[in-house]
């Protein structure tokens, strides 16, 4: 039996969309918005890399937003609450 390989891109992209839908589906769970920004930035990180095609870098991209715009909206949330002490960066 012969192996056969698959494109890993979009298995890759497929599994990250997978993951954000599940982190994200329980609006009841509080984000952590240090754990949030990390995953973004990692994201962006990923995004630029220049061993990507451009859809794979899109997708990246659209997620590492989406994972920004969480941790913004948890860091607002703990400094209403007084006990938040991220200060987020804008990585793009």
């Amino acid at each position: 039996m012969e192996w056969q390989t698959e494109p890993l891109e979009p298995l890759l992209a497929g599994t990250l969309a997978l993951l954000h839908l599940h982190a994200t589906s329980d609006l009841d769970r509080p984000v952590c918005p240090r754990a949030a920004f990390k995953l973004a930035h990692n994201l962006h990180r990923l995004a630029n890399h220049p061993a990507w095609s451009d859809a794979m870098a899109t997708v990246l991209a659209r997620l590492s937003g989406a994972w920004r715009e969480r941790a913004h909206q948890a860091a607002i949330a703990g400094d209403a609450d007084g006990d938040n002490e991220v200060t987020l960066l804008d990585f793009g």
